[in-house]
């Protein structure tokens, strides 16, 4: 039970055992009180019956041959006029009746036989009913057996006892009814802080330098993991800050060696080492330009406000590239509605992303081979190239920073990829790559309402 009650939820075991304190706390005195009216009651019945059998044995002359009854006026009246709620009966040791309170009395006779002195007991009615409550005593060598039966003033307080046992009850469930309704009412809205307060974390972003988790309204228990949460957002803010600046700085300070580089290799003799170099030159300068674009992603939220056609960027992008895929001797072909394809987000950043997958593309194309772009309606975005395609087990990790599938036999800088995937994320899509049909990649960016 206690394992079981530890894979819940911290929530579902503080509503059980509240729910068993409370009800253990509010029905427990009930049970109680009920317990000890209903010991109230048989202790009052007791007593009644002892004081009727007590009557008739203070009235009994024993001393007479045979025992004679001699019962005050008032008292025999009432047993006249009682309808057979009080009985009594007197025998001898044989069990012969020697007085009797009317012939209904007879009875007892017969059961007190059965019975030792000083018990309790019932006696049914011949014609049915509630039976009667009797009691059997001795008055010297005779013996005597009292009973009753219905309401009267000896047992009217039996009643009383009965209204309150049942007031107790009424009273105590409805009681039960609230505090639960309280309690858990109360548990939901604290646990709807804590609910707001992850909610806060799941918002924040890696560019959320200023995150930031609000205490309000939480309990004092958790108000210090909290605070304690936001001096690690806190320090690990600061630290982000840091990085960033050394990829900004050091991304700015390399464009200038990187271009007077670039100048001293345009200056050497034609041939393979000029080829080389140049090649090596074209490859550094990507990865600075790169890694000022993740500057850029890193340095503040991008405004998602805009109503981009995916349909004109795509095909900015592939006009803007045609120049040196042709140089290459690579084609590229795209296939795109008719009408535009709208969805909300950064034009800048999209146009970035789907110039990434191309360049990647045509960084793994072989020469002579076409690059085929494609936008969906739906929308997505798709890039399909004639490489050696990527590995099942290599698919998760090749849009992480500088993550490079080693079956690529391109320059390429291992950023590209990632930062189309960041870029996706940020309008809410997914960078994702799969085999194309025939041979190649086929590299997309997908939104959530894509079939």
């Amino acid at each position: 039970m206690t394992a079981a009650l530890a894979r819940w939820s911290l929530k579902r075991r503080l509503a059980i055992r509240l729910l068993i304190v409370l009800t253990v706390g509010v029905l427990g005195p009930s049970v109680v009180m009920v317990g000890a009216a209903l010991w109230a009651i048989n202790s009052m019945d007791d007593r009644a019956l002892q004081d009727q059998a007590g009557d008739i044995v203070r009235n009994l002359d024993i001393t007479a041959s045979p025992p004679v009854l001699r019962l005050p006026a008032a008292l025999a009246d009432s047993y006249a006029t009682s309808g057979d709620s009080y009985l009594y009966v007197v025998l001898d040791a044989a069990g012969d009746i020697l007085a009797t309170s009317s012939p209904a009395a007879e009875i007892l006779a017969h059961v007190a036989d059965d019975m030792s002195p000083g018990v309790f007991f019932l006696v049914t009615r011949p014609a049915g009913g509630s039976p009667w409550y009797a009691y059997m005593t001795t008055a010297g060598p005779y013996f005597v057996a009292v009973a009753q039966g219905g309401l009267h003033d000896d047992t009217l307080s039996d009643s009383v006892m009965r209204d309150l046992v049942s007031f107790s009850l009424v009273t105590a469930l409805p009681l039960l009814a609230v505090t639960l309704l309280v309690t858990f009412w109360t548990l939901n809205r604290a646990f709807r802080q804590i609910e707001r307060v992850a909610g806060e974390v799941r918002a924040i972003t890696p560019g959320g330098a200023e995150a930031h988790l609000s205490s309000e309204g939480l309990p004092s228990e958790i108000a210090p993991l909290v605070a304690a949460v936001n001096d690690a957002l806190f320090r690990l803010g600061r630290a982000y800050e840091v990085e960033k600046r050394f990829t900004t700085d050091a991304a700015h300070e390399l464009r200038t060696p990187v271009a007077v580089l670039t100048a001293r290799i345009d200056t050497l003799p034609p041939g393979a080492t000029r080829d080389s170099l140049s090649a090596d030159a074209a490859r550094l300068s990507r990865l600075v330009s790169q890694m000022l674009d993740v500057a850029r992603l890193d340095a503040a939220p991008l405004p998602m406000n805009e109503h981009v056609d995916l349909v004109a960027i795509v095909r900015e992008a592939v006009a803007a590239l045609a120049p040196l895929a042709l140089r290459d001797r690579r084609t590229m072909e795209m296939r795109a509605p008719d009408g535009p394809v709208i969805v909300e987000g950064h034009e800048g950043a999209l146009r970035l992303a789907v110039t990434n997958l191309v360049e990647n593309a045509m960084l793994h194309t072989p020469h002579g081979t076409p690059i085929d772009v494609e936008v969906t309606p739906q929308p997505a975005i798709r890039v399909l190239d004639r490489g050696p395609g990527v590995a099942e087990a290599e698919r998760a990790s090749i849009f992480e920073r500088f993550q490079r599938s080693p079956s690529a036999t391109s320059s390429g800088t291992g950023l590209g990829l990632a930062i189309v995937a960041e870029i996706a994320a940020r309008h809410g899509a997914q960078a994702a790559v799969t085999e194309r049909p025939g041979g190649g990649a086929a590299f997309e960016i997908r939104w959530p309402d894509a079939d």
